[in-house]
């Protein structure tokens, strides 16, 4: 199946090609000539390298690796096995796929919920908070807790889509 994702969050630049494909290289069995590949076939079809590139900002601040997503799956479509076709701009012109096809690894259900008081992340119907909720906004490609909630703003049911082995 098909996960897009856009190549800005909260009206900035993600870097999440590349948060995926760091984590490709530490997680998956994958290649210095499957990246480049993909890359040149970037190159060729926008004029640039990947969208997002910020050569300033990799060389001098470390990338974390994104290495699941979250997403609504209202019909409960995902689930270990099923393929990841790894895209950005999803029915256009523009479609590309950026990394090669992964299966998915398994999938946790997530929920937030925001009261007058707090923000409440449930993992598996278990409650999460301080260090493990930075961990898991980090590794969905967030730089920061405040950024992952900035984005998730209000009451949010899905799943935790995985192509690496990592749960919480």
């Amino acid at each position: 199946m098909t996960l897009s994702f856009s190549q800005t969050i909260n009206g900035k630049p993600n870097y999440f090609i590349e948060k995926i494909w760091e984590g490709l290289f530490t997680g998956q069995p994958i290649t210095s000539a499957q990246y480049l590949d993909y890359a040149n076939k970037y190159l060729s079809k926008f004029g640039k390298e990947w969208d997002g590139v910020d050569l300033e900002r990799c060389w001098h601040e470390p990338v974390n690796p994104k290495i699941h997503t979250i997403r609504k799956d209202v019909h409960n479509r995902w689930v270990a096995g099923r393929d990841i076709h790894f895209v950005i701009n999803p029915r256009s012109p523009n479609y590309f796929q950026f990394a090669p096809v992964f299966k998915c690894v398994s999938v946790q259900a997530i929920k937030i919920r925001y009261s007058k008081t707090e923000i409440t992340v449930l993992v598996d119907n278990k409650m999460i908070s301080g260090p493990s909720v930075q961990q898991l906004a980090i590794n969905d490609g967030f730089d920061s807790m405040n950024d992952f909630f900035a984005y998730f703003n209000k009451d949010f049911t899905g799943k935790i889509i995985h192509w690496t082995d990592l749960t919480y």
